[in-house]
């Protein structure tokens, strides 16, 4: 079986999304050179903006927002959207106390549609398959993301055939062309590292494809039978040994050291030891 790089949630991100994340990042310079030019705010002004407490507050959340966009943490979905109320409420503090623009609602409107059009954009990048507050089933298992064929048998005997784009413990993300309905029962099929996975599951959630996303469902795993649950931890165990290199090792080995290493782990076969109790004497 071929599959492909494993790589973790910020291995996943858009350009678009980590530019976001670097101009939050960089809100308490960007903050007055923008509040400067469309609210027209002159100098002094600005410098009772950057001495006010208020300001570094809102630098505060905005830095974190931009470090959990950066870094692809679930709560900077949360954040993200507490950090844009106390943009739009400071942009009305400045604007009616500083600004000297002729057409001061105006720019406070269009200021505030710019950050509502990003909320939405931003939105559609993190919607799939990662932080959405509705995906809570398996946010607490870390996700790797490969490419690997499965076999999908429905609950009515026919079969599909798809591809398996990240899993975890709690379930996979398989991007198919076929239909399934929300909530139906399934059995998903595959093979990684040498070991067989096979597993009934639900289907959570869909997606049509877009630009960043494919099309596919979110499969969440139906309680594993003692031995699958091993099999699957032993996998995702070699995929996240796969995802540490990836990320730690990438830059102190040579080019064809580095390849030639993640070749040997993808092609490794892994062996599930089942330990069975010992007859009673």
């Amino acid at each position: 079986m071929n599959y492909g790089l494993a790589i973790t949630v910020k291995e996943y991100t858009t350009k678009f999304l980590k530019s976001v994340a670097l101009c939050f990042m960089a809100f308490p310079v960007l903050y007055i050179v923008a509040a400067a030019l469309i609210f027209d705010v002159p100098a002094k002004p600005c410098v009772r903006i950057l001495l006010s407490p208020s300001y570094y507050l809102l630098c505060f959340w905005a830095t974190l927002t931009g470090y959990g966009l950066w870094e692809m943490k679930r709560w900077t979905w949360y954040v993200f959207l507490f950090t844009n109320i106390l943009i739009v409420y400071s942009n009305a503090l400045v604007v009616s106390e500083y600004g000297e623009s002729n057409h001061k609602l105006l720019a406070f409107l269009a200021s505030t549609a710019a950050l509502i059009i990003l909320i939405f954009r931003v939105g559609k990048e993190v919607k799939v398959p990662y932080f959405l507050p509705r995906i809570r089933w398996w946010e607490s298992d870390p996700r790797y993301r490969l490419s690997a064929p499965v076999a999908i048998t429905r609950e009515n005997g026919g079969h599909l055939d798809g591809e398996i784009l990240d899993l975890s413990m709690g379930g996979c993300f398989i991007k198919l062309r076929t239909e399934l309905s929300q909530n139906e029962t399934i059995t998903v099929k595959f093979v990684l590292f040498g070991q067989v996975v096979e597993t009934p599951g639900s289907v959570v959630w869909r997606t049509m494809s877009t630009v960043t996303n494919p099309k596919g469902v979110g499969v969440k795993f139906a309680p594993l039978p003692k031995v699958q649950k091993k099999v699957l931890k032993a996998v995702t165990l070699q995929l996240k040994k796969i995802s540490q290199l990836y990320r730690s090792s990438r830059y102190l080995m040579t080019q064809d050291e580095f390849f030639q290493k993640m070749r040997e782990m993808q092609n490794e076969k892994i062996v599930v030891f089942q330990h069975q109790d010992k007859p009673h004497a």
